[in-house]
């Protein structure tokens, strides 16, 4: 009764009494509601069988280890995402980091900047402006960027990954799946394996590359916007050195490939020129390739979407597929073609001619079998469009995905594929 007494400790009087009364019910209730529940609470709409809450948490109980382990995966990737980002804001202008086309990277001391443009086919080296106040020393400075170029050329696959923030912190979090992951290849190749002609180079021959890509580089500066003045005076001024990479490199990335690419077109019954266009389209034949999803590697799989299907696929049960399973290039093709059999053969059987098929697996494969069909009947629903689809001619069906779906990168893409196949059954 300590309770009831406390509740009741008011003062006197009758209208006092009643409010006394209330407070003594109300007391009471939480009373009981206590010893029913020591951890808390007891709400009885949670109990309900429509409450969100009890649906939620049923839902969380239903989770599997893959579907808690790709939730760690985008978790970690938004978080030093977010954190990598504000570090390279202290340094530099802009908080770029590794995407799809462009592998970035900064030196410890943050004083340089290595960026491979696979899209553009160049190598951007920006370093800080030494000489803002007096003539440019071009000598003290190309040896500065011959120093930076040559860390670029020697770096490995392997390095370039334990070196990125984001990728660490990716790989920690799904350490503890690690029974679901399947092995690996080697990730030990460069980056820029197709500079040289011996998978490993020397020093010296690093150094030698590294001097005859910089006679051909272009100097451009960065100047920043007054709205930055509040960094530090050392980043007002940046001065980037821009060096083209061989024509033939591209040529040499898709020979590589191209036995890779075969074998996985005739085993899951695709065309190897549509496998090595979509690869183009991707990433550029870019090793490190990552995108804001996060989608890993040559065909930018992501391992909770086109990942689980085609683990479904190759392995007949649930497996986790890892950012470092999917940076190996052998692996990555292997899943993309395994998914794009998935789409063409299982999801999109329901439509009829081959052609029309085609096209929509390519769009699907950027922007997902039900976001496709938005190209149709404006709402997401494949099952829905199917009638639609099926009475159009597949030029009619190229037009429709080309002009009418929501987003410009989902209908450029279909397009950019198309081109590229065509070049690609001529090589």
């Amino acid at each position: 009764m300590a309770m009831t007494s406390a509740c009741i400790g008011w003062g006197s009087g009758m209208i006092k009494k009643r409010w006394h009364i209330y407070i003594l019910l109300f007391c009471l209730n939480l009373g009981v509601a206590s010893q029913a529940n020591s951890s808390g609470w007891v709400i009885d709409r949670d109990k309900k069988p429509d409450s969100p809450l009890l649906r939620e948490d049923k839902a969380i109980a239903k989770l599997t280890e893959e579907d808690k382990a790709y939730q760690a995966i985008a978790l970690a990737h938004k978080k030093a995402t977010a954190a990598y980002q504000r570090e390279i804001r202290k340094h530099w202008p802009s908080a770029e980091i590794s995407g799809k086309t462009r592998w970035v990277a900064y030196s410890d001391d943050w004083t340089s900047k290595r960026v491979v443009d696979f899209k553009q086919n160049h190598i951007e080296i920006s370093v800080e402006n030494k000489f803002l106040n007096s003539r440019i020393d071009f000598a003290s400075l190309s040896k500065i960027v011959q120093s930076d170029l040559e860390v670029v050329l020697a770096t490995t696959v392997n390095n370039a990954l334990a070196a990125d923030p984001v990728q660490k912190a990716i790989d920690k979090a799904v350490q503890k799946y690690a029974k679901t992951i399947p092995k690996s290849d080697s990730l030990n190749g460069l980056v820029l394996a197709g500079l040289f002609k011996n998978k490993s180079p020397t020093a010296k021959d690093i150094k030698k590359k590294a001097r005859m890509l910089l006679k051909n580089a272009s100097i451009r500066y960065q100047v920043l916007s007054a709205s930055l003045a509040a960094l530090p005076k050392k980043t007002n001024k940046k001065i980037t050195y821009s060096i083209p990479l061989h024509g033939d490199r591209m040529r040499k990335k898709v020979r590589e490939y191209a036995p890779i690419v075969k074998k996985n077109a005739e085993r899951f019954d695709l065309s190897t020129d549509v496998v090595m266009a979509i690869i183009h389209t991707e990433s550029h034949f870019n090793p490190l390739a990552r995108s804001g999803v996060p989608a890993f590697g040559l065909m930018q799989i992501v391992p909770g979407t086109a990942g689980r299907d085609a683990a479904r696929k190759l392995y007949k049960k649930p497996h986790l597929l890892s950012a470092r399973y999917l940076y190996d290039p052998t692996r990555n093709i292997e899943v993309g073609a395994a998914y794009l059999n998935v789409l063409y053969y299982s999801y999109l059987r329901g439509i009829k001619n081959p052609e029309s098929r085609l096209y929509y697996t390519i769009a699907a494969y950027n922007a997902g079998a039900s976001n496709s069909a938005k190209a149709f009947i404006n709402k997401a629903s494949l099952r829905q469009a199917l009638p639609v689809i099926n009475k159009m001619t597949p030029a009619q069906v190229l037009k429709a995905l080309t002009t009418k779906l929501p987003k410009l990168e989902n209908r450029e893409y279909v397009s950019k594929v198309l081109k590229r196949r065509n070049f690609y059954k001529r090589v």
